[in-house]
């Protein structure tokens, strides 16, 4: 089977609140905007994956924060980036939007030789990775 894309979509409490921090997130990542209202719902599109954020009222989905103990956090969402450079601007620009990395970019080497990534959590806890492979001889 041969996909040709992705989509996630994050349920968020406070729609304004949820876009300070995805609007400079997506920025960064090349998102651009591809639709919604500027009040409960937006899209943001890179190429083959949308990422949307949806504020609900009622939550039907509320999170515990994970407290940077974890080894490895479950439910979370990464993206791969083509270069390590990329996971340092996206740590770069988020600490200049004013938000701290929930791990901060570094290698991991328990993932993988050269495993090198930054993670950041939404203010609905939601866990957002960007990680970079060395590419694999052969």
């Amino acid at each position: 089977m041969q996909l040709s894309g992705l989509h996630v979509c994050f349920e968020v409490e406070d729609f304004g609140r949820a876009m300070a921090f995805w609007g400079p997130l997506c920025e960064v990542a090349g998102f651009k905007p591809a639709w919604g209202d500027g009040k409960v719902y937006a899209g943001f599109r890179n190429g083959s994956i949308v990422v949307s954020i949806g504020a609900m009222q009622p939550r039907r989905v509320t999170r515990a924060a994970p407290t940077g103990q974890e080894f490895v956090v479950a439910e979370h969402v990464g993206f791969h980036a083509t270069r390590r450079e990329d996971v340092d601007a996206v740590a770069a620009h988020m600490a200049a939007a004013g938000f701290q990395p929930l791990f901060p970019a570094q290698e991991y080497p328990e993932f993988g030789p050269g495993f090198y990534a930054v993670t950041f959590c939404d203010p609905d806890n939601n866990v957002i990775e960007f990680a970079w492979r060395p590419p694999t001889p052969g």
